[in-house]
């Protein structure tokens, strides 16, 4: 997917370079630099992610998440909908343990002043506004598990993993099908192929039969028939 788009990208540069629109291709390469999808790259969007949690850097978490949330995740079927969304609960939880861990505290108050309207209701975020009152979280049975190593080493695994599975199953627009076009062509013509030849060896097939079963070789008589007659025409003409 991310060749496909490269691929693509420098195709619409060169179109807008041999047509002289210049204003447009700086508009296109800033979109580029800003690209919060990072060309549909999971392992790039993953660290995108990680740098804005590290830094405690929420705006830019929720535009990055946003963005591939009105692009990409409401595109999909629904049956993708239940693990994006409880993926957007991890990523933000870990973001919440990160800036605990790093002493950041007054994120996480932030945290909740700017995410109430969006989580407010939520029965999964119910025990966590709690969070900012409880002096050793990681300690807390509730919380205790996301402060862990393996718990957040795990998010960022399933992040990736599942990034992967969305890209490869999230309707594509009509430029980017041309790989898939170019890949059902090359099948089609192969199993063209492998027909051609099924065809060429029945017809060799069917050719040694006619040669083995000619009607001069079906009427040629044995050789003992042949030397019998002959024995058979000589007694008769000595008599």
């Amino acid at each position: 997917m991310a060749s496909a788009i490269q691929y693509v990208d420098e195709l619409v540069r060169d179109y807008l370079l041999y047509r002289g629109f210049v204003a447009t291709l700086k508009s296109f390469e800033v979109d580029q630099k800003n690209d919060k999808t990072r060309a549909l790259r999971p392992d790039k969007i993953v660290e995108n992610m990680a740098s804005c949690i590290d830094a405690g850097d929420l705006e830019a978490l929720r535009d990055t998440w946003h963005h591939l949330d009105n692009q990409i995740f409401r595109r999909l079927e629904h049956s993708y909908q239940n693990p994006v969304r409880k993926m957007e609960f991890g990523v933000y939880r870990l973001y919440l343990v990160t800036c605990i861990s790093t002493g950041k505290l007054d994120k996480v108050s932030d945290f909740f002043e700017k995410m109430t309207p969006e989580i407010q209701g939520q029965p999964e975020w119910k025990e966590w506004f709690v969070l900012p009152f409880i002096k050793a979280p990681e300690e807390n049975p509730v919380f205790q598990l996301y402060f862990t190593r393996h718990w957040q080493e795990s998010l960022m695994v399933s992040l990736r993993n599942l990034l992967s599975v969305v890209f490869q199953n999230a309707p594509l627009p009509t430029l980017l099908q041309y790989e898939e076009d170019a890949n059902r062509i090359k099948e089609l013509a192969e199993e063209n192929e492998q027909l051609k030849k099924q065809l060429s060896a029945l017809r060799g097939d069917e050719s040694q039969r006619k040669t083995e079963f000619s009607p001069d070789h079906a009427l040629r008589a044995p050789d003992e028939l042949i030397d019998d007659f002959y024995v058979i025409a000589q007694s008769s003409q000595n008599k």
